[in-house]
C-alpha cells in the first residue's frame, strides 16, 4: 500500500471521525483524552446493559415509529434534557432493528458536550455540535441537511442549560426548513437514579427495570410559517412536551438520589408507579 493510499484509508477516518468527530487528536489534552475515552466505554456500556436487562415498551403513534424502523420517515424526535438517558437506549434498539438508521442528536459545542458526544458517536451515532449560545446557525444547517438525507434528529427541547421545561426555537425553525414532523417523546421508568442537584435533575434508568416509552402527537410546521404561526407552534409543542412530563413523572419511581441526600433535606420519593402495578 502506497503511503498516499494509507492517508485516506476509510477505517482510519471512520474510527477518526468515530472518537473525534470533526476535531483532530491534537485539539485535546492527553488527560482530555483519557477522560472522553472512558466516558465512552462506560456510556456505551451502560446502554447495553440497560438495553439488554430492562423490560421495554412503547405506545404512542405506533405507524409513525413503524415508518422510522422501515426507512419510509425521518423525523425530529424533542425531549427535555433531564430525560436523555433514557433516549440513548431508546435509539440503539432502533440501530439494532434496522442497521442503517441514522440519528443525529444535537450536542453542545461546549468542552463538556464532548462527553455525550463520545457517547453518541460510539454508539455509532451522529454528533451535530451547536446550541442556542453557540454555534447554534451552523449546527440548524447541518441538521437541515442530514434530515434531507434521510437521517431522523434528535433534540433536547430545553438546550444544555435550560431553564427546565423552557423549549428553545430550533426544533420548530428547522421543522418548518425540512418538512419533517416534531415528534415529542419521553419515558417512565420503575427505579431511575436521579441527579436531585442538577439543574434539571437529570435521571437515568437502572439496570432491570421496566421502561415504556412514550411519543406524542406530531407536530408539522407549514414551509411559510410567519412569526405568529412559529409563535404558536412552539407553545403547542411545549405543551404536549408538559402532557408527556407529567404522565412520565407520575409513573416514574426514584430509586436512588446522587449525591446522597444531607440529614433532614425533603425529596419527592415514589414508592410505586403505574407501570409496576399494570404489570404484576
Amino acid at each position: 500500500m502506497s503511503v498516499a493510499s494509507a492517508k485516506i484509508d476509510p477505517w482510519n477516518l471512520l474510527r477518526r471521525r468515530q472518537y473525534f468527530g470533526e476535531q483532530s487528536p491534537r485539539d485535546f489534552s492527553p488527560l482530555e483524552l483519557l477522560k472522553y475515552s472512558a466516558v465512552g466505554v462506560a456510556g456505551r456500556a451502560y446502554i447495553r446493559l440497560v438495553g439488554a436487562t430492562a423490560r421495554m415498551s412503547t405506545s404512542g403513534d405506533e405507524s409513525l415509529r413503524d415508518d422510522v424502523i422501515r426507512g419510509k420517515a425521518s423525523v425530529i424526535f424533542v425531549s427535555w434534557h433531564n430525560r436523555l438517558p433514557g433516549a440513548l437506549p431508546y435509539h440503539d434498539a432502533f440501530a439494532r432493528i434496522r442497521h442503517d438508521y441514522m440519528l443525529e442528536t444535537i450536542i453542545s459545542a461546549s468542552r463538556d458536550g464532548e462527553f455525550l458526544a463520545r457517547v453518541v458517536r460510539d454508539m455509532a451515532g451522529g454528533a451535530i455540535r451547536g446550541s442556542s449560545s453557540r454555534d447554534a446557525s451552523a449546527a440548524m444547517l447541518q441538521a437541515v441537511k442530514r434530515l434531507q438525507e434521510g437521517a431522523c434528529l434528535f433534540s433536547v427541547g430545553d438546550g444544555p442549560r435550560g431553564p427546565r421545561y423552557v423549549l428553545k426555537p430550533g426544533p420548530i425553525l428547522i421543522a418548518k426548513l425540512t418538512g419533517r414532523p416534531i415528534l415529542p417523546f419521553s419515558w417512565a421508568c420503575t427505579r431511575v437514579a436521579q441527579l436531585h442537584r442538577a439543574w434539571d435533575q437529570m435521571m437515568f434508568p437502572l439496570p432491570f427495570s421496566r421502561i415504556e416509552f412514550r411519543t406524542g402527537k406530531p407536530l408539522h410546521v407549514p414551509p411559510d410559517a410567519g412569526p405568529r404561526e412559529i409563535a404558536l407552534a412552539r407553545r403547542e409543542l411545549e405543551s404536549r412536551l408538559a402532557e408527556l412530563t407529567a404522565w412520565a413523572d407520575a409513573n416514574t419511581r426514584v430509586a436512588l438520589q446522587i449525591p446522597r441526600p444531607r440529614p433532614g433535606e425533603v425529596l419527592k420519593r415514589r414508592q410505586h408507579s403505574d407501570i409496576d402495578q399494570r404489570r404484576k
